[in-house]
């Protein structure tokens, strides 16, 4: 899986995954759930992507530990991003 992909859960529901980590070898997700229009809601979740044979699948992580620096790490991703387009669009000026 990667970044800017939709998923879909077992039960139907649907989840764009807006960032990924990489911690000691296992993938993780940041994914916003989406309504049935397909537009992003409040609701969001940390995913951990396993490996089954050839088939992935996602798992909720639960360990709320984890979960918190995982955010922490998006959160950064999400502010270095912002600063990227700031630079560049000064740099265009």
């Amino acid at each position: 899986m990667k970044k800017d992909m939709i998923i879909t859960l077992e039960d139907n529901t649907e989840y764009a995954l807006m960032d990924e980590s990489l911690v000691e070898g296992k993938k993780y997700f940041f994914a916003v759930k989406l309504d049935a229009k397909g537009n992003p809601i409040k609701d969001f979740e940390v995913f951990e992507e396993y490996k089954d044979g050839k088939d992935i699948f996602m798992d909720v992580v639960e360990d709320e530990n984890l979960k918190k620096a995982l955010l922490v790490d998006f959160t950064n991703n999400y502010l270095n991003t912002v600063t990227d387009m700031m630079v560049e669009e000064e740099a265009g000026e």
